[in-house]
């Protein structure tokens, strides 16, 4: 009779050992009174992050020298200075900046500071951007005009890396003040060289 029961308890410990091991994931050993846990595989490392993220996240600080072309009048040089801090949001970098710039020629005098936001869609190593901006500006123009209002911005541009210390690029905005006759196009290239 003990042989009998004992070969029925076996045979309902074989049928029941699959069914355990799918609910809690472990692997019975050889001996039946003990179980072994399965190890978890180590999850792979994390990408390594492309160079336009790595150009784009965290604190920026940028000169940008330029030509600016104003709707009358000649050309001139353009000189700006942002600082801003990027936030990784996925797909997008969002950038809020400060910005500050001056422009000359021998028609036009201008000054403008600006809070903006630049939107960067990172793709490989080429960073295609837009940005605004909204802040105050002042113009002093022809027969001594002179006039201050609300200063708008407009642009896009992209940059391009060719190795984590080079990299070029090209920004054009469009720049007016409200009620003022100045407008312009400020055209900027953009050369990264990190050491």
């Amino acid at each position: 009779m003990r042989t009998h029961v004992r070969a029925a308890l076996s045979a309902c410990l074989l049928l029941l050992a699959p069914i355990a091991v799918a609910q809690t994931g472990e692997v019975p050993s050889a001996d039946y009174g003990t179980q072994t846990p399965q190890a978890a595989p180590e999850p792979p490392p994390p990408p390594e992050p492309g160079l336009v993220r790595r150009y784009a996240v965290g604190p920026r600080f940028i000169i940008a020298p330029g030509v600016f072309i104003p709707s009358s009048g000649s050309a001139g040089f353009t000189l700006g200075v942002v600082g801003g801090y990027g936030f990784d949001m996925g797909p997008v970098i969002l950038t809020p900046a400060v910005m500050a710039q001056g422009s000359w020629s021998g028609d036009w005098s201008v000054y403008t500071g600006l809070g903006g936001l630049r939107v960067t869609l990172p793709v490989g190593n080429f960073g295609p951007y837009i940005e605004g901006g909204i802040g105050y500006g002042h113009v002093g123009g022809p027969f001594d005009y002179s006039a201050g209002g609300l200063a708008l911005r407009a642009g896009a541009g992209f940059i391009m890396f060719f190795s984590p210390s080079f990299a070029l690029g090209v920004s054009v905005t469009y720049d007016t003040i409200v009620d003022t006759p100045y407008k312009t196009w400020i055209i900027a290239p953009l050369i990264l060289l990190a050491f």
